[in-house]
């Protein structure tokens, strides 16, 4: 499905975290842990398994956890040093909510990052009083001091600022911040309000769109703790739709989509642009915390749902996914599931009912 070699990877290290934020597949709106959660991680011997040949020609090297933070990791200075080794050149951006490790770890990835084309991207959501409401159970003090022995070693240092109603406020004294210290600020609207309708109030479109829920647990029972509002709320109508309180039995029920919704499209010309393949700058795969090889997050997400289609699609050639002494990375990428179930997926030539990739279409369908 590649046009060229691969040249990016989107790498979930590990699915550990140490925070328990609301919009995140980890848990279930900041309580319960999801089931396909394994708490497990990728170590050096799996770069290694990767091989030179292929990490030197990686440009681009994305460390960023859809269910974990790399951080958690506990040989990610190891890895990081060992892909610079195989490639100087790379770009790799580590993004991390920063309340994991310590200060003597944070200043030694600084010092291997300085003088390259690297960086650590760092997700906060506002300023002591504030960035704990998004990032609930990520320790400020713990955090400030991670990131100023980063910093203090004047490495690349991006901010990424999820932007809401709440933490609007703290914005002038993190720009304040960010100049002194070099940083990039990177200001991002976050996921997880959904837009349930929209509707024309005294002459003014407006989106109709849910709080975002955070539950704590209490007794084994996920409680509504507070509910999260967007930074544009005067534009929208808010609603709030959350039960007060969920059992964990019928609280872990994973988002993945209805085959039976999907089968009008069989049959349609429809135009999928794939995000990781159609551009010839951004070849890219997904690896995930177990080792597997997919062609992006979406994929991945939607698989270790438990998504239907997904499942069926990945399930009866995992093993050739992964990558082994006995299964190069190359055998990966030259295995039917990249060579031919994947390209069906995208242009609807799939033995199935639907014949499209659901998550191919939900995400890159062209609009």
């Amino acid at each position: 499905m590649y046009k060229s070699h691969v040249n990016s990877v989107h790498i979930e290290v590990t699915d550990r975290c140490n925070a328990l934020c609301p919009a995140c597949p980890r848990t279930f709106s900041g309580s319960f842990e999801m089931p396909y959660v394994k708490n497990q991680e990728l170590g050096l011997e799996y770069f290694k398994l990767l091989g030179k040949e292929f990490i030197s020609n990686i440009r681009t090297w994305n460390f960023c956890g859809t269910k974990g933070d790399p951080a958690s990791a506990q040989e990610l200075f190891e890895i990081l040093d060992y892909i610079l080794d195989c490639n100087p050149k790379a770009f790799i951006e580590v993004r991390t909510n920063g309340g994991a490790r310590n200060p003597k770890f944070w200043k030694s990835i600084g010092e291997r990052f300085k003088g390259t084309y690297s960086s650590v991207v760092w997700s906060i959501d506002g300023w002591e009083e504030t960035n704990h409401i998004y990032r609930r159970n990520v320790k400020w003090s713990k955090l400030f001091e991670n990131l100023q022995a980063y910093v203090g070693t004047k490495a690349p240092a991006k901010w990424e600022f999820n932007k809401f109603a709440h933490n609007m406020k703290d914005l002038p004294i993190i720009e304040y911040f960010c100049k002194k210290n070099n940083i990039d600020l990177i200001l991002r609207e976050p996921f997880g309000f959904e837009t349930i309708d929209a509707m024309t109030v005294d002459s003014e479109y407006k989106e109709q769109v849910k709080r975002l829920p955070v539950y704590k647990i209490v007794d084994d029972v996920a409680n509504l703790d507070y509910e999260i509002e967007p930074f544009d709320k005067e534009n929208k109508i808010l609603v709030s739709t959350s039960r007060k309180q969920v059992h964990k039995d019928e609280g872990l029920k994973p988002g993945v989509y209805n085959k039976e919704n999907w089968c009008n499209v069989n049959g349609t010309n429809i135009d999928v642009e794939c995000v990781v393949s159609t551009n010839n700058n951004r070849q890219e795969i997904y690896i995930d915390s177990d080792g597997t090889i997919l062609p992006c997050c979406y994929i991945g997400s939607t698989y270790i749902m438990g998504d239907e289609q997904c499942r069926e699609m990945v399930d009866p050639v995992k093993e050739s996914l992964i990558v082994s002494t006995d299964n190069s990375i190359y055998d990966v990428l030259n295995s039917d599931f990249f060579q031919k179930t994947m390209p069906s997926g995208i242009q609807g030539n799939m033995d199935n009912d639907v014949k499209y990739c659901i998550t191919c279409l939900h995400h890159c369908r062209k609009r």
